[in-house]
């Protein structure tokens, strides 16, 4: 299996890593993620080529599942309590070295790890915890989330949004690093070919129509008014869309509808909604887990969190991977921007 071989050499580099460098060095070099991703990615293919392991299999292997668990990569250390929004991520050890684990997987795979400047103000990293209050973001955090692909608005790699050119596509993989789960909640994850196998060749040919239209996630409101001006809607848009390599798809059950409501359109993406469900496996990601969920070919979302705030209740980081070989500078926001913060 690969997770294992893997998982055994990010923890061996990033071991080293941590016993080399003070925590101040450490937290300027996260503060250069694309620096930092080539270091860390050179360091984990010579320890997979020095433990008889084949880099490029296990890179290919990686990049072509749905999902990835690698447990038990880094040492979450010393954290403080349990932040109550999604930024700013604190700077303390346990963070420090989950967010290098992630880096370190993503420059291994040759993916650049990336934000959106429409989203938490484009901060890299981003804490998933139980919000406190009785606002949207306090009932969504301590509820369960319905399977969906993150940024799915955004095109697909290779593609363009039909309004704005310069929206850059949604990422290739969700990368989510385990701090706390004291009561192991699961992230749920659902393989698109599994969910497909269960629909008939008529919702699946009507799932690759451009007749859906895509709403932003809440998270992303606030920025694109600043950013935009309005928030951004992708019109007559497929779920489904044929690939080299297979069938990828970008889909939310809150935020995805057939442009003209009713009729076939409306049946398959409820049966496809139905099929997710029923293909839903559950991933419990504990303290030192990175979990690779493929944005392409799989969906997630999570079991009910609980109404615990703060202390040392369920933390996890989030960030996003890209591969960006191909993609334009002007998709990227630049200027003020770091690097690494597409647009919008």
């Amino acid at each position: 299996m690969t997770e294992p071989k893997l998982a055994t050499a990010i923890r061996a580099v990033l071991t080293s890593w941590e016993q080399a460098t003070t925590f101040e060095h450490r937290t300027n070099a996260l503060a250069c993620p694309g620096e930092l991703s080539v270091v860390l990615g050179k360091a984990v293919e010579k320890a997979l080529d020095g433990a008889g392991e084949d880099p490029v299999v296990v890179r290919q292997e990686v990049i072509a599942a749905p999902f990835v668990l690698l447990a038990g990569v880094f040492e979450p250390g010393e954290l403080p309590e349990t932040p109550e929004w999604f930024t700013p991520v604190p700077d303390a050890g346990g963070t420090q070295m989950g967010r290098a684990a992630a880096i370190a997987t993503h420059g291994f795979l040759g993916l650049e790890t990336v934000s959106y400047g429409s989203e938490n103000s484009g901060e890299l990293f981003v804490s998933l915890t139980a919000i406190p209050g009785d606002g949207k973001f306090a009932h969504k955090s301590q509820g369960g989330l319905r399977g969906h692909t993150d940024a799915v608005s955004f095109p697909f790699k290779g593609d363009f949004d039909s309004s704005n050119s310069r929206i850059a596509p949604s990422p290739d993989f969700v990368t989510l690093v385990g701090l706390r789960n004291p009561k192991g909640v699961p992230t749920t994850v659902m393989v698109l070919h599994e969910a497909l196998a269960k629909l008939s060749p008529d919702d699946v040919r009507e799932l690759k129509q451009g007749q859906f239209s895509f709403g932003s996630q809440a998270t992303f409101l606030e920025g694109m008014q600043d950013i935009l001006g309005a928030v951004h809607t992708a019109i007559d848009e497929p779920v489904l869309k044929d690939v080299a390599f297979g069938t990828i798809v970008r889909f939310s059950h809150s935020n995805v509808f057939p442009t003209d409501p009713g009729g076939a359109a409306q049946s398959a993406a409820d049966n496809f909604e139905k099929a997710c469900l029923q293909v839903a496996i559950p991933v419990a990601i504990e303290p030192g887990d990175v979990l690779l969920v493929s944005n392409r070919l799989c969906l997630h979302g999570r079991r009910e969190v609980g109404g615990d705030i703060g202390g040392h209740s369920r933390w996890l980081l989030r960030t996003y991977a890209l591969d960006t070989s191909e993609l334009d500078d002007h998709r990227r926001h630049l200027g003020d921007w770091p690097p690494h913060v597409l647009y919008p």
